[in-house]
């Protein structure tokens, strides 16, 4: 593992350190390839066919699906008989790291996979490519009972494909890329709050993409997938060197713009954050001239800046990125992009303390969206409201705004969402708890919000988020500390620091606790 990540390191500072740009990277290639980075990945195709299937799959490598199947379309437009573009299509139609895929893309996905297979693969590689498709479009045997445990399975049978044509072809960089990306998709289907989280999947396949940056320093998916297998406190640092040179990938490319930010809220490193998902935004909104898709991503990077904002004590940007995500007129309706707009809003009041105006804070606005389709994003403004309103000693109201949290838990379990659902009822049980302790329950109200904390803890952050939305474990602290309970207090801050590094709350917590000893000695 060592040896694999100290060479894929020394190939990227040697690229950075000749302060190489887009176009020096890719001299040897043609313009989507400075735009995107390199990918090479021959069909049997005609030249225009090819031109066009390397450009989606290089939007492909960064997540920007929308943005890689027009490509994919005009491939297959190009040459009618070419196979690989309809597998680009299918692959175009899954977000396998997001959410369960939609009706809609299920269905299209389908349609292209069989398109390919119609068409008839021209060498054992493609058909392969085209197999491994099929196995994410193929509905699982039994049929699962829920969106959660059929999309498990479907990844289950992508990640397996997509492992064989790595070992049948070991040179092919987009066989390893795909492969490592299906592990760590298949990893995120994994959350328990029963066992401690394992990271064997995506240390695996981190280890494989940096097996590849030596001979191929410029291709995208090892990039993009390598931060995301390395999205954890625990691995983030080595991720850091490639997530400096991402951009130098794709300069004009939201999501990528975007991801070197998931490595740097798991170090605390919130200049970084703040800069690049402006960055990100910044092209996001060019590309939502044309391409309504891109609001999604745009929101994204708010929620991430408001973050770093919050985190660096910088008021004025964070009000100015409240007033962005609240004058919003349009978005894709993505459940990340409801999360995104839900969550800086409830960050901004409750980050700076601002009880009275997170319980007045408005559900579901701006009205972009139909929010009763994204249960999460709705508890996040309960949450905000429900615990603006316990703090204030408004507890009717507190308590309201926990009833209407758990009603969102119920929804997510009967959608067997087991993921969110735990993470969403830890906010309900957080608000319960402050409602308990301002009625006097001191021990009960202790007690539930360390329960809080341990349901939170035992899940790690979701790529959805920098972080959640006011970590539950400092909540304890601060109880803790209204106990006078000083050590405990600083244990628990110190306990939210671990899993969220340098957060500006958990050390102004600290500091706060050991005045209060300092002055006790005095």
């Amino acid at each position: 593992m060592k040896r694999h990540h100290m060479r894929m390191t020394g190939t990227i500072l040697l690229v950075l350190s000749m302060g190489a740009s887009p176009l020096s990277i890719a001299q040897h290639g043609n313009e989507h390839e400075a735009e995107h980075g390199v990918v090479n990945f021959p069909i049997s195709c005609n030249e225009e066919a090819q031109r066009e299937f390397e450009t989606g799959l290089a939007h492909l490598h960064h997540m920007m699906y929308e943005q890689a199947r027009p490509h994919f379309e005009a491939a297959a437009e190009a040459d009618p008989d070419c196979a690989m573009a309809h597998w680009g299509v299918a692959m175009t139609s899954f977000q396998p790291l997001w959410h369960p895929t939609p009706p809609e893309g299920l269905e299209r996905g389908k349609a292209a996979a069989a398109k390919a297979r119609e068409l008839g693969a021209q060498t054992e590689r493609e058909e392969a490519y085209i197999a491994a498709a099929e196995a994410f479009f193929t509905e699982p045997e039994p049929p699962m009972e829920s969106r959660a445990r059929d999309h498990e399975a479907r990844v289950r049978a992508w990640m397996d494909a997509q492992r064989e044509i790595h070992e049948a072809y070991p040179e092919d960089v987009d066989a390893a890329a795909f492969y490592a990306l299906a592990e760590v998709c298949f990893a995120m289907t994994q959350f328990s709050p029963d066992e401690e989280r394992d990271f064997t999947r995506e240390e695996r396949a981190g280890a494989i993409l940096e097996a590849y940056f030596e001979d191929h320093p410029e291709h995208p998916g090892l990039f993009h997938y390598l931060i995301h297998a390395y999205d954890s406190p625990k691995l983030a640092e080595r991720a850091l060197e490639a997530a400096r040179g991402y951009d130098q990938l794709a300069p004009n490319t939201p999501h990528a713009l975007h991801m070197p930010s998931h490595i740097f809220v798991r170090l605390g490193y919130w200049e970084e954050t703040a800069d690049w998902n402006e960055r990100s935004a910044a092209a996001a909104l060019r590309q939502a001239e044309h391409d309504p898709h891109a609001s999604a991503h745009y929101v994204h990077a708010l929620d991430y800046m408001m973050y770093a904002y919050l985190q660096m004590g910088e008021e004025e940007k964070a009000r100015e990125t409240l007033r962005r995500v609240q004058e919003v007129e349009e978005m894709w309706p993505a459940s990340f992009a409801a999360y995104n707009i839900a969550a800086p809003q409830a960050r901004y009041y409750l980050e700076k303390r601002m009880w009275e105006e997170a319980a007045a804070l408005e559900s579901g606005k701006p009205d972009v969206l139909s929010w009763g389709d994204f249960p999460v994003a709705e508890a996040i403004f309960h949450y905000a409201r429900g615990l603006g309103a316990a703090r204030s000693g408004v507890l009717d109201q507190a308590e309201i705004e926990r009833d209407q949290i758990m009603e969102r838990v119920q929804t997510l379990r009967d959608a067997d969402d087991a993921y969110w659902a735990y993470m969403t009822e830890a906010l309900g049980k957080a608000v319960d708890a402050w409602i308990l302790y301002e009625r006097g329950e001191t021990d009960e109200g202790l007690a539930r919000m360390d329960e809080a904390a341990d349901l939170e803890d035992s899940m790690d952050k979701h790529p959805t988020t920098p972080g959640e939305v006011f970590p539950v474990r400092e909540l304890y602290a601060e109880l803790l500390l209204k106990e006078e309970r000083v050590e405990d207090a600083i244990e628990a801050f110190e306990a939210s620091l671990e899993r969220t590094p340098n957060r500006r709350n958990a050390l102004d917590g600290i500091e706060r606790a050991r005045a209060s000893l300092a002055a006790v000695g005095d």
